[in-house]
């Protein structure tokens, strides 16, 4: 499956998947449409017969209605939800990196903690990453507030760069 980006406002689901369709069949192809006023978002997404079409289409640029667009493969919902990565925001001042640790390995088998300093001063900047085994672990670290040195403590899932 594809996401393709930077569509011309003209283009239809017809043109996306005759485009594409000379590097391979296509089995569904969708212009994206904001639901009430029937507009293109400007992205689609189209699924080839063979997965490994995706591959040919990366390698090159591609033009359609007079616009370079912009396709990449298409990550599932669920891949991109699967983490064993947190972010950690609201971290007193006080609180070391073996305080950090510490208080996370509760959650889970720890592979690194790291709070984020201050190149300047040295000082913690209040927020930092922790990587578990498990994505359970992760879960386990959203299901109630916590606070580490009586400090709440923001906990979200870590987002890919």
């Amino acid at each position: 499956k594809m996401f393709i980006g930077g569509l011309n406002w003209e283009t239809t689901d017809q043109s996306l998947r005759e485009y594409f369709s000379q590097f391979g069949e296509v089995t569904e192809c969708t212009v994206m449409r904001d639901g009430a006023t029937g507009r293109s978002r400007g992205f689609g997404f189209l699924t080839f017969r063979d997965p490994k079409t995706v591959n040919i289409v990366m390698v090159k640029e591609h033009q359609l209605d007079g616009k370079i667009i912009d396709p990449k493969r298409a990550i599932p919902r669920d891949e991109q939800e699967r983490t064993s990565k947190i972010f950690v925001g609201g971290v007193s001042q006080e609180a070391t990196e073996a305080d950090f640790k510490n208080f996370f390995m509760q959650f889970g088998r720890v592979l690194d903690a790291t709070l984020m300093m201050d190149k300047d001063t040295g000082r913690p900047r209040g927020f930092g990453f922790v990587t578990f085994d498990s994505e359970a672990a992760v879960d386990r670290t959203l299901e109630r507030p916590l606070e580490i040195l009586g400090k709440y403590i923001e906990v979200k899932k870590a987002q890919p760069r």
